[in-house]
Formats: structure tokens, C-alpha cells, sequence
């Protein structure tokens, strides 16, 4: 239910965003002309008051516009596109873009975005107006998304995912001339930079539909054209106890995630959703946080099965052994097309590989310190721990798998290992998940006498392992458990002819 216009000041339209009252007498005083445009305006008249990023329109330079606002504010100031004018006001978390109209006028500004809801504008000087020239106003009422030309996807292709992620996002349908525009469009996005599809995939990835956005890719002809390794899962069946091919299969997990997400982590236990949701939010390189990929990763957990399909000639079985090897590679194609950060390539590609291992846990008569110290081991990469992803990971995937109301037993199973594997890395880090070291390499050649090899590496490992179990506790136990190793020994006896120093 969208707004009544906000006309003026006197009707309090302003109130709940006190950026933009500190903005106005700014803008004012310097007799600067200016416009707040785009998806504030139309979140406004949605009746959304959590607004971060505010955009305006200037008739103007835009950079200077934003060089004395920030001043203004004492707030940071950064060319955002110098060549189009553009520049960034940063204020704690909150964004101030100011950019040179796009044409002449506003009118033309206006007609040059992408849909009609994105096209109105607000006049920031007394009375205040709202300008909306191509009927964003009703169509926000209807609950479409419209075009705001003919040639706005033509113009501009990835203007395809941003369509079908604000249909998705505000539960709006495709005007059916724009529908049509969209589907001719979307073979130019191959000549769109890989930034800027990265950015709308990622952006889609995180609606609270994803899985029923992945669809609208689908239905609409998009997959060969943004995501083709994930097309060849249409129509790959699966043995029970899949009720869904691949493709449907990895939509509905896209969606129990978001679920997931908009309920608090609830399969969680309460202790755990907390410190849970902090080590998702922590960001990788690139200022992408794990929560933000772990849907990328939903997305390609399976792209290795359509080439590891065998179907068992004796019963409804179908086998897919090491889909998940082949899915990780296919990953890291991906997120290099994509031009992701080699860090969040990496924990992408981590999750996708390991995202069988809970499952196997559960088959465990008890998850005993060893597994679970393999399990955040295999997990690690350079400077993230994806442990607790992968294992949210497979309770997505796991509630994808059967049809409503089945598998409930199999899927407390799975939140038990996941609520040991949280305990542990949250409650027994130091003790199971990552002992400090007793000994250093340093030890082993000084104090026990071994040369310089990779075979420090490797009984470090074995040591570091022994005290995640328990069996080692202190220095003296660790320099007993070095040397009573067998390629210790061997390696500690003389030469002889079959073994040369």
C-alpha cells in the first residue's frame, strides 16, 4: 500500500529521514538545484523508512554539488563516475549520490531510467513536488514493473536481472509489453562488464524469493545468457529421496535459505543464532560478507550433476559420485567470469566442494573431536573459516530434498550435527577446532634434530590433529608424540644402501 504524494513539509513527510532534513537548508543556503530521484523516492511512496542510499539529480556538475554538501555535512566526499559528473557523499552508512542530469532537463533525466518506479522525482526547494511523468505512481499501486522506454533494456541489458530482481523483491509482476522487451534484450548481456553482472546476480541472489527469481530467469529465457552452467540442470531427474530435478531441486534451496534468513537462523538453537549470524556478516575481500555468497553457492552446488548422472539399472536409484568435485571446479569458473575477489572465489568454491560433509556426519554413531576437527579443517581457507556456511548450506539443501512434510527425522538428524559443529567452533575453538601450537618447526630441527622438509609440515599437522582429540595436552606429551611417530623414527635411523641419507 503505497503513500499518499509528499507535497510538503507540513504533512511530516520528511520525518523519518532526518539525513535528508540536514540535506535541504544545505542545498538551500548554497541556492543549489537539486532533486532526490530514483529509489528513495519510489521507497517513499512505498512507505519504507530504512533508506541508506538517496539519490539526486542536479541540472549542474554533480561532483561540485557533492564536494559542497560534504563539506557541508563534515561528511567524506569521492568522485563516484567524474565523467558523468557523479559524486558520493558518505555519512556513517548512509550514501548521497549527486549526478548531472541525464540530458538537458529532468524530463529527460527521468526518461532515460530504466522503469517507471524509478523514474519520479521529488523538487527539494518550497513546494515541495513530486514529479512523475511516465506513471511510476500507478504502477507502484498496480504492482508492475514497466519500462520506462521501449529501448531501456536495449540500452542498457542488465537492466534484464534488475527487472526481474525488483519483481521479485517488492512482489510485483512484469508489465507484458516490458516482458517482451526484457526477452529480446537479454542476449546483450554478454557485452555488459562482468562487475556489473556480478552486482545484479548477487543483488538477486539476496531477495527474499531467490529461488522463485531463479525461475523467472528461466521462464524468461535469461539462463544461457547470465548463468549457463546452471541451465543444463533443467530437467535432470533425481532418485528419491529428491521429489525435484536439479534445477527446481536447487530453486527451492535458494528459497529454504532465505527462509532461513527471515526466520533468525530458528533451526538453529537460540545460543548459537547470535554468534552464527556475526560470523556470516563478517566481510571477505571485496566487501562481500558471507551471507551475501552463501545463496551463489546454493546456486552451483549442484552444476556438476548433469555430467555425473548414472542411474542404477536395477532400481530407482540415481548416483551423481563426486558431483561435487565437478560443481567446485564449475564454481571457480564462475566466480573468475564474474571477477569475484580470489577470496570469495575460494570460500565459494569451499562450500560447494564440502557441502556433502554434514550429511556424511550424520551417518556417524557419534560425531566424535576428530571429526570435527577434520570437518573445520577441510573448511578453512586464508583468512575465512566457511565451516559454518557449508553446514547451513546442507540444512538449505536438506530441506529441498524431500517433498512437504516428509524427511522431518533426517532433518533433526542434520541440526544436531549442526548444533555440535557450532558448539565446538564457537564454545571449544581453542580445545577441537583450533589448538595453539605446542611445537614449531623450529622445535623439531633444533630440539628433536630433524633437517629441514616437508616432513615437519606433515607432523605438525598430525600433532595439531592429536591435540584437537585430546591425546595431546601439554609440550613434553606433544615431543613424545613427534617422536614416537613412525616417519619420525624412519627418518631419525642411518642411512644404509636401500635408504641414502
Amino acid at each position: 500500500m503505497i503513500k499518499e504524494p509528499p507535497f510538503n513539509l507540513t504533512e511530516g513527510w520528511l520525518d523519518p529521514y532526518p539525513l535528508l532534513q540536514k540535506t535541504i537548508p544545505i542545498l538551500h543556503t548554497q541556492h543549489l538545484e537539486a532533486y532526490l530521484v530514483g529509489g528513495a523516492v519510489r521507497d517513499m511512496l512505498l512507505g519504507r523508512e530504512q533508506i541508506v542510499d538517496l539519490d539526486f539529480a542536479v541540472p549542474g556538475d554533480g561532483l561540485a554539488v557533492a564536494q559542497r554538501v560534504a563539506n557541508g555535512l563534515r561528511a567524506a566526499f569521492y568522485p563516484l563516475d567524474a565523467e558523468r559528473g557523479t559524486g558520493r557523499v558518505v555519512l556513517d552508512k548512509f550514501y548521497l549520490d549527486f549526478a548531472s542530469f541525464r540530458g538537458a532537463t529532468l524530463q529527460e533525466d527521468l526518461a532515460d531510467r530504466d522503469f517507471t518506479i524509478n523514474a519520479m522525482a521529488i523538487r527539494l526547494a518550497e513546494p515541495f513536488e513530486l514529479i512523475d511523468p511516465l506513471g511510476g505512481q500507478q504502477d507502484l499501486k498496480l504492482g508492475q514493473i514497466r519500462a520506462a522506454a521501449p529501448t531501456a533494456f536495449s540500452h542498457d541489458p542488465v537492466r534484464v536481472v534488475r527487472a526481474m530482481r525488483q519483481a521479485v523483491e517488492f512482489g510485483f509482476s512484469l508489465e507484458a509489453e516490458t516482458e517482451a522487451w526484457l526477452r529480446a534484450a537479454a542476449p546483450g548481456l554478454s557485452g555488459i562488464s562482468p562487475e556489473r553482472q556480478r552486482d545484479e546476480l548477487l543483488k538477486l541472489l539476496n531477495t527474499p524469493t531467490p529461488g522463485q527469481a531463479m525461475q523467472m530467469l528461466r521462464r524468461l529465457d535469461v539462463l544461457p545468457h547470465l548463468l549457463p552452467e546452471v541451465e543444463p540442470l533443467i530437467g535432470v531427474t533425481q532418485g528419491p529421496p529428491h521429489h525435484l530435478d536439479v534445477f527446481d531441486h536447487t530453486a527451492q534451496a535458494l528459497d529454504a535459505w532465505a527462509g532461513m534468513l527471515h526466520s533468525g537462523l530458528s533451526d538453529l538453537p537460540e545460543p548459537l543464532q547470535a554468534p552464527v549470524q556475526a560470523e556470516l556478516a563478517a566481510p571477505l575481500a571485496g566487501n562481500l560478507s558471507q551471507q551475501t555468497l552463501l545463496p551463489l553457492a546454493l546456486l552451483l552446488h549442484d552444476t556438476g550433476k548433469p555430467a555425473t548422472r548414472a542411474a542404477d539399472p536395477n532400481s530407482a536409484a540415481v548416483h551423481f559420485y563426486g558431483h561435487e568435485q565437478i560443481s567446485a571446479k564449475i564454481t571457480r569458473k564462475v566466480m573468475q567470469r564474474f571477477h569475484f575477489s580470489n577470496q570469495a572465489a575460494d570460500f565459494v568454491e569451499t562450500v560447494v566442494a564440502q557441502h556433502m560433509r554434514p550429511l556424511l556426519l550424520t551417518t556417524a554413531d557419534k560425531l566424535s573431536r576428530r571429526a570435527i576437527y577434520r570437518f573445520f579443517r577441510d573448511t578453512a581457507g586464508s583468512g575465512y573459516q566457511a565451516g559454518m556456511a557449508v553446514a547451513l548450506h546442507a540444512l538449505a539443501d536438506r530441506r529441498a530434498t524431500y517433498p512437504p512434510n516428509e524427511g522431518l527425522a533426517e532433518l533433526q538428524e542434520l541440526r544436531e550435527v549442526v548444533y555440535k559443529l557450532g558448539t565446538a567452533y564457537f564454545e571449544q575453538r581453542a580445545q577441537v577446532v583450533e589448538p595453539p601450537p605446542l611445537l614449531t618447526g623450529r622445535d623439531l630441527i633444533e630440539t628433536l634434530g630433524l633437517a629441514e622438509g616437508p616432513l615437519i609440515g606433515v607432523l605438525l599437522n598430525r600433532l595439531k590433529e592429536a591435540q584437537a582429540t585430546g591425546d595431546v595436552t601439554d609440550r613434553d606429551a606433544a615431543l613424545a608424540f613427534i617422536q614416537a611417530d613412525p616417519d619420525f623414527q624412519n627418518d631419525r635411523r642411518p642411512p644404509t644402501a636401500d635408504r641414502p641419507a
